[in-house]
């Protein structure tokens, strides 16, 4: 078995993927970005784009799979199914094989990146919305974060989803647009019943996200636009509550909505928040030492 001379840490969620490579012995390190990586939205994408991450910093780094220790935090890498399934797709289907793999799903490498693996509840709010606490004793815990379809209250897809919804019953009420944010929204997909029966049969979660700079923006100029953050607001402070649950875990925020949330929040929710320390590609990181560190230890 060859010596592990490489890091590969990967942080993959909805949106895009931003992954490194590390020398371990030089600590140089070679970075690499791409498109959304969500298995649970769609898989084959995320194979694509996290195949062409992998190729891209071994190209970068002239590091060989058997000396690379991989840790991946990824949408949907918490099921035991998908993560499964993407270790197969890459070993079988993309020839990659490294000396070890780990996926985890991108709630547990944003909780680990947030605190710098101390304890913590950490909310990640991005294309989705998860919690996750993690303990005194080394325990974790996820809250939340059970896909689009059923659940991710707090993330960008359902704010986007939010804005669709109010431009469909301007559509009902109306025959038109009625506000600054949805006549933007129509501009983008269509206000016609053809055009946008269309567009939603063809809808993911990450084309609803695309939306949020927009109701971001016209906040302070579109009274439907502030009362979709108003709404988006109470369902991260209901979230943030069920991860820090009856603990005094500091409360720490990760993820692309994060910054521009917290100020949405009300008073004693923002007081109770720490500025973060790292981010999920942090935590892919501190995971595969840790990795590298149990195994020269056993």
């Amino acid at each position: 078995m060859s010596k592990i001379n490489y890091l590969l840490a990967l942080d993959g969620g909805g949106t895009k993927i931003t992954a490194h490579i590390i020398h371990l012995n030089s600590d140089t390190t070679y970075v690499a970005h791409g498109g959304e990586a969500s298995l649970s939205n769609n898989f084959q994408t995320a194979l694509n784009n996290i195949e062409a991450m992998i190729y891209n910093l071994l190209e970068q780094s002239n590091a060989k799979l058997d000396e690379v220790i991989a840790v991946m935090g990824v949408a949907g890498g918490g099921s035991k199914e998908l993560s499964e399934r993407l270790t197969a797709a890459l070993e079988l289907g993309c020839d990659i094989k490294f000396a070890q793999l780990h996926i985890y799903s991108d709630a547990i490498s944003s909780l680990y990146g947030a605190n710098e693996g101390k304890p913590v509840a950490m909310v990640a709010l991005g294309t989705g919305a998860v919690g996750a606490r993690l303990t005194e004793d080394g325990n974790t815990h996820l809250i939340g974060g059970w896909g689009f379809m059923a659940d991710d209250f707090g993330g960008g897809a359902h704010l986007g989803l939010s804005a669709v919804q109010a431009l469909l019953n301007d559509i009902d009420c109306f025959g038109a647009p009625n506000s600054k944010v949805t006549k933007q929204i129509a501009n983008l997909i269509g206000c016609q019943r053809a055009q946008l029966s269309t567009w939603l049969h063809a809808a993911k979660a990450i084309d609803y996200a695309r939306f949020t700079y927009l109701i971001f923006e016209l906040q302070d100029d579109c009274e439907v636009a502030h009362t979709l953050l108003k709404n988006h607001a109470r369902q991260v402070e209901y979230l943030i509550k069920k991860t820090r649950a009856n603990s005094e875990l500091p409360v720490m925020l990760t993820g692309g909505l994060a910054d521009v949330t917290i100020a949405l929040l009300n008073q004693q929710m923002q007081q109770l928040i720490t500025p973060r320390l790292g981010d999920s590609l942090r935590g892919a990181t501190l995971l595969a030492h840790q990795h590298l560190q149990n195994d020269y230890i056993g």
